[in-house]
């Protein structure tokens, strides 16, 4: 699913933009730190040695429904732990802390069903070829939007202290976790996503370098199965979902 270089990008297009309601977007940039801890903090697993369904209420390989009725993992989270369902009940690095979160899982779940289920779980190529694709996908991915960001992530991130903002994952795993995203955006320091996928699927890093620094191979191995302009729409769609989801959770807690 996305990368949290991925989720950081598009918190931060959203903080700089104007579309959220200007109380919403005042509290998230007075908790900058907190929300974009919130918008990786599902990943913690990494760390924390959770399931990945602890922390992201979804499943990657369960079937969906036909109908499509099951709760969307915002939901399941919210259904789970109805405290943090109010923004308004939370003290405001809380609550942007979990605004943060639940963008998270809204991308997730979007990219789960209209990318990685759309395109690379459909039979043009054997499964773990497809897989590979999908890890050097988000791999170029990331170094594109590694260039969006404006080199003071580490620094906000720093300034996140988790409080006991999460019933299911202790203080500790989310600052640890928070303390691996800061090495990785220091000044001078690179994301190792190729490293990382490297690893989990047992192949060296030059294998994903070499199809990276291929435009033909790109193209003709990623692209023409999965547009660059259907990724382009996929972000448009993302950002504007994610905008009316964080204005509806925080509305409360700025209204008041």
């Amino acid at each position: 699913m996305p990368t949290p270089v991925m989720h950081l990008a598009l918190a931060e297009e959203i903080l700089r933009g104007d579309a959220l309601s200007p109380a919403t977007r005042r509290l998230l940039i007075e908790q900058r730190g907190p929300f974009l801890l919130g918008n990786t903090a599902p990943d913690v697993q990494t760390v924390s040695g959770q399931e990945r369904a602890e922390t992201h209420f979804y499943h990657v390989w369960r079937p969906p429904p036909p109908d499509e009725s099951a709760r969307s993992a915002c939901e399941s989270l919210l259904a789970a732990h109805p405290a943090l369902a109010r923004a308004d009940a939370l003290p405001p690095a809380q609550a942007a802390f979990v605004a943060g979160y639940l963008a998270h899982l809204l991308l997730d779940e979007l990219w789960l069903k209209r990318v990685f289920r759309r395109y690379f779980l459909q039979d043009w190529g054997p499964l773990e070829e497809r897989l590979f694709l999908h890890n050097v996908l988000r791999t170029w991915m990331d170094r594109r939007d590694q260039r969006r960001l404006n080199g003071t992530v580490a620094a906000a991130l720093r300034e996140a202290e988790p409080r006991g903002w999460l019933a299911f994952v202790g203080d500790d795993p989310l600052r640890r976790w928070r303390d691996l995203l800061v090495a990785q955006f220091d000044p001078g320091r690179s994301i190792q996503t190729a490293e990382v996928f490297a690893q989990r699927m047992g192949v060296p890093v030059r294998t994903i370098e070499h199809v990276l620094a291929s435009p033909r191979q790109m193209e003709e191995r990623i692209f023409r199965h999965l547009s660059q302009d259907t990724l382009e729409s996929f972000h448009d769609a993302s950002y504007r979902q994610s905008l009316v989801l964080i204005d509806n959770y925080i509305g409360g807690a700025t209204n008041q």
